[in-house]
């Protein structure tokens, strides 16, 4: 049993006793009924905010973030185990105790072969038989190994690529989505990939610390063509980096690949062979289940062009120990010790700064989530998230979308035509609260629980079925891609959706029983933030039905574009590690999000009033708590090296400036705390960036 609820169940099973309240197994915080009917108190004691996390030598004009954080942040330490803590691992470890207890529950029952029950009971003792892994060794994935060792031609390359049970991406990553010119229908598409470092910048980079890394990768290449008995590794190693390198430099950046016009780039089959030749294209599809494809969406042209060519130039030595190489990081987890040693001594120790490794039974509980996620998550919801909750989220919603038709409304440089386009955008878009309505189904999956390495082949060839079969069918707008569990919330532009998981709606986003500002601070601004991304620069690309298209007048365009661009300069100018800049435009669609996100929150939170006086609590005001519920929601460190990784190859800010950079732009931040000219954050009025 995990630690948490080790620590909690006597305690729980006290406070049940005296309460008389149903209580899920094994639960930190479950839903619960009470028979007197009196009103829980929150997670955290007594309306929802942690006053120790506050450090009030900080004036909150100076570092918002750190007024509210700071105590926390000084007296927290990063458990060896991860590279990084706050908000998000809370919920996760909650969760983690929650999954372990419908595991548990799975284990003790008598399931019916071929249910959701016996899958999830004998996937999780499949991945905890850790004798049993090490007796076999490299036994299960030998054929396997021996596949890719006697290759003879590239079509044989392209085809393990595409066969989905080993595992390996390749240079082009290929799934079925929606198709954004018929979002009624899918497509497949195509984008860029291959790459064993977190981003291009990590094979290019003068910067002496990814130099370091450059040479960590190439010895990290080295260990693992040994461990497969492979000789001269050391020339090999420095021939697979090489390759990749090739590949890291056709790449479009990841502020190119956010631009949605230039990423729509659809052609037929026929069209795929000429435009993209030295790749077999028709073998590939075929090989994923994907024959009937009919139109393909290429992300990045100009990279997939180029890396067809260096496919086709690349010797074949060098591809096999490409294959060998990233064969072992997509199966690491499930292989012996000594591999998954050497892999987390590089991808999570060097690349993160996570020192130990985490227990077997927590990453046997993450796994049985990936595969089984929404077989977990139907129990998920049954035990651990109430009506109420969803009932309470979806006023929240409303509101927040009131709130942003009142400013869509009042917007002074968004002219009549666009603005009717925009409402109508904002009225036709839904939100997914809490878990979907039909559950995926598992049957088909076979699950052994003495054969690790069968059930992850059994599993991906079941999820690439399952995509593959999506082109057959139309557009499922009660599909979700994720589970309910999940610990983050999502904006589908092509079916222009909100997605909020029931995993995200715990605390400390969201507490039933906490006060309503911090929830409106910390879940509503999360819930902003996704409706914001319709209306983001790439977001407000796509029309109500979720088709590319341009409801905007030129002028309207110019305008958004132009706050935009100071948005991204102003984010730009910050500095998280010495030597170290952000880049606003890689960010701007995220920032955007944010600052959306946060300033519906905050008038969501007043209509939410109705006209009455909010409270003081503890000395806060009502519109106080909102901006401490934005900081609470992103109460996070981490480690330098994480920080950096977060910073090259990530699309969102770190937490810091997800707060600070985004409210020195609210007029109502400044009022909230009389932020003052000789305060660190303030911005002159001129200065302020209003989008939404």
């Amino acid at each position: 049993m995990l630690r948490w609820m080790k620590v909690l169940l006597p305690v729980l099973s006290a406070w049940l006793a005296a309460c008389g309240a149903v209580e899920a197994p094994g639960e930190p915080n479950a839903v619960t009924v009470a028979d007197d009917g009196m009103a829980r108190i929150p997670v955290i004691e007594p309306w929802g905010y942690p006053l120790d996390a506050l450090d009030t030598d900080v004036s909150p004009g100076d570092d918002f973030f750190l007024y509210a954080n700071g105590n926390w942040i000084r007296e927290t330490e990063i458990p060896p185990d991860r590279s990084g803590t706050g908000f998000s691992v809370e919920m996760r470890e909650r969760n983690a105790a929650r999954i372990a207890a419908i595991i548990e529950e799975a284990g003790n029952s008598n399931a019916v072969p071929g249910t959701d029950a016996q899958r999830i009971r004998d996937l999780y003792r499949s991945f905890m038989d850790e004798a049993r892994i090490e007796t076999l060794g490299f036994e299960p994935f030998e054929e396997d190994l021996a596949r890719i060792r006697s290759i003879s031609s590239h079509e044989e390359i392209a085809l393990a690529m595409a066969d989905p049970a080993l595992g390996i991406t390749g240079p082009f990553a290929v799934h079925v989505g929606v198709d954004p010119d018929a979002p009624d229908r899918h497509a497949t598409i195509v984008t860029q990939a291959g790459l064993g470092l977190p981003d291009r910048a990590y094979y290019s980079s003068p910067s002496e610390r990814l130099q370091i890394i450059r040479e960590a990768y190439i010895d990290h290449v080295r260990a693992v063509l040994t461990l497969f008995g492979e000789q001269d590794a050391d020339r090999r190693a420095v021939a697979v980096f090489g390759l990749e390198r090739d590949i890291a430099d056709q790449h479009w950046t990841r502020t190119e690949r956010r631009d949605a016009t230039r990423r729509h780039n659809p052609y037929t089959r026929a069209e795929m062979n000429v435009w993209y030749p030295g790749f077999p294209w028709d073998r590939y599809f075929e090989a994923r289940g994907l024959a009937d494809a009919s139109t393909v969406i290429v992300r990045e042209p100009t990279a997939i062009a180029p890396m067809t060519e260096i496919f086709a130039a690349a010797p074949l030595g060098v591809w096999r120990d490409y294959l060998l190489f990233h064969y072992a990081g997509a199966n690491a987890r499930y292989m012996p010790r000594r591999v998954a040693e050497v892999d987390f001594h590089f991808y999570r120790r060097t690349l993160r700064g996570q020192v130990l490794v985490r227990t077997r039974s927590e990453r046997a509980i993450g796994f049985v989530g990936d595969v089984l996620e929404q077989a977990v998550g139907k129990r998920y919801v049954e035990l651990y998230f109430s009506q109420d909750s969803k009932a309470q989220m979806i006023g929240i919603f409303e509101n927040i979308k009131a709130a942003y038709r009142a400013r869509i409304e009042t917007l002074d440089w968004m002219t009549p035509r666009t603005r009717q386009a925009a409402l109508a955008k904002l009225d036709a878009m839904t939100g997914q609260i809490g878990y979907p309505e039909v559950w995926r189904d598992y049957s088909g999956l076979d699950i052994d629980p003495q054969d690790l390495f069968g059930n992850v082949r059994n599993a991906r060839r079941h999820a690439n079925a399952f995509n593959a079969g999506k082109l057959a069918r139309p557009v499922d707008l009660g599909e979700w891609s994720s589970g309910p569990q999940t610990i983050n919330a999502f904006y589908s532009p092509t079916r222009n959706q909100a997605f909020i998981p029931a995993g995200y709606i715990q605390s400390p986003l969201f507490d039933p029983y906490a006060d309503a500002a911090l929830n409106y601070g910390a879940i509503g601004s999360i819930i902003g933030h996704e409706i914001g991304h319709g209306f983001d620069d790439q977001g407000s690309r796509y029309g109500p039905d979720g088709r590319l298209q341009n409801w905007w007048t030129e002028q309207d365009r110019r305008a958004f574009d132009a706050l935009g661009d100071r948005l991204a300069d102003q984010f730009s100018q910050y500095e998280p590690l010495p030597g170290l800049r952000m880049n606003g435009r890689q960010t701007l669609g995220e920032n955007i999000g944010d600052l959306a996100g946060m300033t519906v929150a905050y008038h969501a939170y007043i209509l939410s009033l109705e006209g009455a006086e909010p409270p003081v609590i503890d000395g806060f005001t009502g519109p106080q708590r909102v901006f401490l519920g934005r900081a609470q929601s992103r109460r996070y460190k981490r480690t330098n090296a994480a920080l950096r990784r977060r910073v090259l190859s990530g699309v969102h800010s770190p937490m810091n400036l997800r707060v600070n950079g985004i409210i020195r732009n609210m007029d109502e931040w400044y009022e909230a705390f009389d932020v003052q000219p000789d305060n660190a954050l303030y911005l002159a009025p001129e200065d302020r960036v209003r989008i939404w």
